[in-house]
């Protein structure tokens, strides 16, 4: 396949996974829910989420590129963490389940780890792009323990 489309293909994942999760938006009852004064703005948070799914795209495609060693496991793991985005998604915003957004946001973090972990050993560079995915990933989970918190927690 030729290089810049399978990068179109990867980005069309990231864009279908993003649609998906996307269907799910906060609305009115993200409007009144309580937050911290250190919350972002929406318009940071769409901008660094953005950039994290291009991040997890390019990072992907590197790997894939490569075509060597745990490159189909490393994607596997690539994938799984793409679905959990979109599991944490329906949680938080479709289901307004703090709760059970934190699960499931802790898995998606396992999960990235794991990610950065295989494609280190395929491809370097990937593995590095991936890391500041982890930690937003890691601020989403404390903002949103956070949210639960001054909003009554529960499942």
């Amino acid at each position: 396949m030729h290089r810049l489309a399978s990068l179109s293909l990867f980005l069309v994942l990231v864009v279908i996974a993003t649609a998906v999760g996307g269907q799910f938006t906060g609305g009115e009852w993200y409007q009144v829910m309580l937050q911290p004064s250190w919350s972002p703005p929406a318009l940071v948070m769409a901008s660094v989420w953005a950039l994290a799914y291009l991040l997890m795209a390019v990072a992907a495609w590197l790997v894939w590129d490569t075509k060597r060693g745990l490159a189909r496991v490393a994607l596997s793991w690539w994938g799984l963490q793409l679905l959990l985005g979109i599991g944490w998604s329906w949680a938080y915003f479709g289901q307004h389940r703090l709760g059970w957004a934190l699960v499931v946001l802790a898995a998606w973090v396992l999960a990235v780890l794991v990610v950065i972990r295989t494609f280190r050993s395929v491809n370097p560079a990937a593995s590095r792009m991936v890391g500041p995915v982890a930690l937003w990933l890691l601020f989403c989970w404390v903002l949103g323990f956070v949210q639960w918190r001054l909003n009554g927690g529960g499942i």
